[in-house]
């Protein structure tokens, strides 16, 4: 697998992981995240897999724009997605922040298993 069709892969699949039908499904946030998951959110909480399923699709999900996509491969099957996002929720004003997502490769599909959002001013 080349560069170029990773970086494309994993941007399509960080695009897919903020839109409303993915947050909603339990099964489809499931299909996307490893089984040991770990997210450090933007407010500094930490969450496992189980939490992220239990969460999401009870919430109202927000307005995610992502912009700026970089892509390192790490080894053979790892790689770093980063990127900057413009986060809108309903009464309140943006948020901003800059991502990072840790994705393996399973020999058949792509699977987040990290991810933080650190807070920055206005992109």
């Amino acid at each position: 697998m080349n560069f170029d069709t990773v970086k494309q892969q994993l941007v399509e699949l960080e695009q897919l992981l903020v839109q409303p039908a993915t947050r909603f499904s339990a099964e489809m946030l499931n299909r996307h995240l490893a089984d040991d998951f770990y997210e450090i959110a933007a407010t500094g909480r930490c969450f496992g897999k189980a939490d992220v399923l239990a969460r999401l699709p009870a919430e109202t999900p927000p307005v995610i724009s992502q912009q700026d996509f970089e892509c390192r491969v790490l080894a053979d099957g790892l790689a770093q997605l980063t990127y900057r996002a413009t986060i809108q929720r309903a009464d309140n004003d943006p948020s901003y922040s800059v991502r990072n997502s840790i994705w393996r490769f399973d020999g058949e599909k792509w699977q987040m298993v990290f991810h933080q959002g650190t807070p920055c001013g206005p992109l």
